[in-house]
């Protein structure tokens, strides 16, 4: 890795960070006999991914967010070998930023020990009203077709810095957007798929050692 660029990683967290993507989880308990339909609709493009995580919500009662935030923090699981990618990174001097559609209260105590390394956004839930509102904290920007909810490719356009390579790691469809910005992604599940499609630059995972392997080899650093 003589004389590599610098790299800039931003890192879905739904079945990425975390093993199980933690918003279907939910839908599934607390919402399990609509909160399908929905998923289908976004998988099958009818729905963008904003319209279906707003429907989802706007049908849970408000008074249920406690139960929800127990869970989710319950469930979360996070990957074999993140933690020693986290320290890769802080090692090398690399930018890691974690961009998630999911919400504060189950990313944020999952990150925690990482919080001097890695920068996150991600989205909350209101309880104001009779059910539940979610609050996307980056809304698309010009350059963005819309329908993302949380904006992927909208973070890397402010963040990203002259001179880094961007490496995107993700799971699934919501990550296509921000791999399409990418120098290199490392991806499983729906976005591998895309990626073949696509002929995108990438390499499959399962964990994060997977990464931290290919990091060790050129293959990251060619043009």
């Amino acid at each position: 890795m003589r004389g590599a660029p610098s790299l800039a990683f931003y890192c879905d967290f739904d079945g990425t960070i975390a093993q199980q993507d933690m918003i279907g989880a939910i839908v599934r308990h607390f919402l399990p006999e609509t909160g399908q339909a929905i998923v289908d609709k976004v998988t099958a493009g009818e729905w963008s991914v904003r319209q279906g995580v707003e429907a989802m919500f706007a049908e849970i009662p408000s008074h249920l967010l406690p139960q929800i935030q127990a869970f989710a923090r319950q469930e979360t699981r996070v990957r074999p070998g993140f933690a020693e990618f986290v320290a890769t990174c802080r090692q090398r001097g690399w930018r890691l930023t974690v961009v998630s559609g999911g919400f504060d209260f189950f990313v944020h105590p999952a990150l925690k020990p990482y919080q001097d390394v890695v920068s996150v956004y991600c989205n909350r839930l209101d309880d104001a009203g009779p059910y539940l509102r979610v609050v996307w904290s980056v809304p698309c920007d010009e350059a963005c077709d819309g329908g993302c909810g949380l904006c992927k490719p909208t973070v890397i356009r402010r963040t990203r810095r002259p001179g880094e390579r961007v490496v995107v790691i993700g799971d699934g469809v919501t990550d296509l957007k921000q791999a399409q910005l990418a120098d290199f992604v490392f991806a499983r599940d729906k976005l591998l798929q895309a990626c073949r499609s696509l002929g995108l630059r990438h390499a499959a995972f399962e964990t994060f050692y997977d990464i931290i392997g290919h990091l060790t080899t050129d293959l990251v650093w060619k043009e």
